[in-house]
């Protein structure tokens, strides 16, 4: 009856008795297969390496409950199928080892609009079909930055309501028709550059108006449905908020 008692109070208090394995090598994930092996380690677990799911056949990640952090990069490239990323709910934090968010953003650094800075942390890049960040809405924090890049298809990055801190770059870069920027509505800080360019659909970046420091360049360019007065007010209020980096706003909707 004890040990009963102490289980309902540890449900209770919302507490998780289960230790996740440290697994310290890099993952590749291809094919369900590879998701079997993961489970195999146990209920919950924690990446002490780099995760790929590249060229897989998946639709979605239903299989990876088990997974709360990565310690390196999260690289989900090149999945033609790949529709959410369900399966994700347990992650709370990708790239923890590549640098902390209070560090000054590495330098010297070239000006705005030469942009070379987007090499880990969590990249989405080239999935055809993914219409949403499903899956995510447990990730609170980004080591080495977050790249969403070339996603024909996604509609939403609603999902990433948690996330609050990037120590490296944020990269929106032609994703064609997303329309807006809701759901990084409490992202606070950006460690290095922040660029949003090529978004033939998007109208609005009102989902960052909790930014307040950008430690790098901001790089606002060719998103031709995006007013230019808000894309400068934006820069005008890093500005008065001591952020320092060079400025390049151009090609976005004439006012």
């Amino acid at each position: 009856m004890f040990l009963l008692l102490m289980a309902v109070l540890l449900v209770g208090c919302g507490e998780n008795p289960v230790k996740p394995v440290l697994l310290k090598r890099d993952v590749v994930i291809e094919s369900h297969a590879d998701i079997a092996l993961l489970q195999a380690e146990g209920p919950a677990y924690i990446i002490d390496g780099d995760l790929q799911i590249v060229g897989s056949d998946l639709s979605a990640l239903v299989g990876l409950e088990g997974l709360q952090r990565v310690e390196g990069s999260v690289e989900i490239w090149f999945n033609e199928r790949l529709e959410s990323l369900k399966g994700l709910e347990s992650l709370t934090s990708v790239g923890a080892g590549l640098g902390s968010a209070l560090a000054p953003p590495p330098g010297p650094y070239p000006a705005a609009g030469k942009t070379v800075h987007v090499v880990e942390g969590l990249m989405i890049f080239r999935n055809e079909v993914l219409s949403n960040l499903e899956g995510l809405e447990s990730l609170d924090f980004v080591g080495g930055g977050l790249s969403i890049v070339n996603n024909p298809s996604l509609t939403s990055l609603t999902p990433l309501k948690k996330l609050e801190k990037i120590a490296g770059s944020l990269d929106i870069w032609h994703n064609g028709v997303l329309e807006t920027l809701a759901g990084l509505d409490h992202l606070l800080r950006v460690r290095d550059y922040l660029e949003v360019s090529g978004n033939g659909a998007l109208k609005s970046i009102e989902g960052l108006r909790g930014v307040n420091y950008v430690g790098a360049d901001l790089i606002i360019t060719n998103n031709m449905l995006l007013p230019d007065s808000m894309a400068r007010g934006f820069a005008e209020r890093l500005a008065a908020n001591g952020s320092v980096g060079a400025v390049l706003i151009e090609g976005n909707q004439a006012d």
